[in-house]
Order: structure tokens, then sequence, then C-alpha cells
């Protein structure tokens, strides 16, 4: 079995002026995204993780930095979590490299962090369900504020467990973003 802990990156320079950064502007993470980073990371300083899988975009990136300073691992970069290029991506090419990322985790056995961006979060959750309509009443109905956590586990057909969870955060660390 494969557990996947499918993480929203930290707020960024870019998510705190309320810019929607796709690939293009790829900011690094703002102060609160620091404090946040760090909050996300301590909650596994006792969790048995196989692998910590990152989107190559900085703000991904330097999230996933600080769960590896917390768990002694390398970071697996893989491009297929970046955020879609809203600019050069089909949205259908978009589906096919999230569901391609989803499959190969399939391949892993254990507790398996990946950090990412919203809208490949929402994708991947969507994905997940094996089902068109279902897929996208998640997609569009589903929240992912910075540095939310969601748990999905793979045995035999993958169920979600939990969805933008930031339990792990103070709320002035979410207000702004559940207000923004």
């Amino acid at each position: 079995m494969v557990k996947l802990i499918l993480i929203r990156h930290a707020e960024s320079v870019a998510n705190s002026n309320m810019i929607i950064q796709g690939q293009k502007i790829d900011e690094p993470l703002s102060e609160l995204g620091e404090i946040q980073a760090k909050k996300t990371a301590k909650i596994f300083n006792k969790k048995d993780i196989v692998a910590i899988i990152s989107s190559d975009l900085k703000r991904a990136l330097h999230t996933a930095n600080e769960i590896s300073k917390v768990l002694h691992k390398n970071i697996k970069i893989d491009k297929r979590l970046r955020e879609r290029n809203h600019n050069n991506e089909e949205n259908e090419v978009f589906i096919l490299r999230c569901k391609s990322f989803l499959e190969d985790i399939k391949n892993y056995t254990g507790t398996v962090i990946a950090v990412a961006h919203g809208g490949t979060n929402k994708t991947i959750l969507a994905i997940s369900t094996g089902d068109r309509i279902e897929g996208a009443k998640i997609f569009n109905t589903t929240k992912q504020y910075n540095a939310c956590i969601n748990i999905l586990s793979y045995k035999k057909k993958w169920v979600i467990q939990s969805i933008n969870d930031v339990s792990h955060l103070d709320i002035l660390e979410i207000t702004k973003q559940k207000n923004g």
C-alpha cells in the first residue's frame, strides 16, 4: 500500500499580492510562507516517509526543502508536479501529466510526500476518484490553501482520506487566504 501526502506550497510573494503564478511567475516564499513551510515540516518529524518529491518551481521546492531538513531526506524533482502553463499547455496535456505522476506513485510502498501547486493538487485529487463526474465535482469545489495537506492512499484503488487540511497552521496564517 502507498500513502500520498500531497501538499500545496506555502505562500509565495506573488500569492501575498494576489497574483496568479502558473509557471511564468516563479516567486520565492513570502515571510508568512516561510513560517507556513516550517510548521508544515514539523508535523512530519516522526513520520516514516519513503520519498519527498517536489515541483521544480521555487515556491514548491522551498516548501519541500523545509520538510527535507526535518526528515533528512533528499528531494526528487518532478516537473510533472508543476502548475499548469496556461499559455502553452492544453488542459488535456496537463491532465495526462498529472495522471502519469499518480500512476507512478503506485510503484512505491510506504508514505510519499509530494509538494506541488493548487491546480495540480486539485487535478490529482480529481483523477484519483476514477470517475469523471466525481472528479469534476472535486476539482470545481475543492479549495487548496497555501501549505494545505491532502492525503490519499492506494490499495487496488485510490481513496481520498483528507483534503485541504490546514489544522497545523494558526488561524491568522490561513485567514488571509480565506478572505483573499
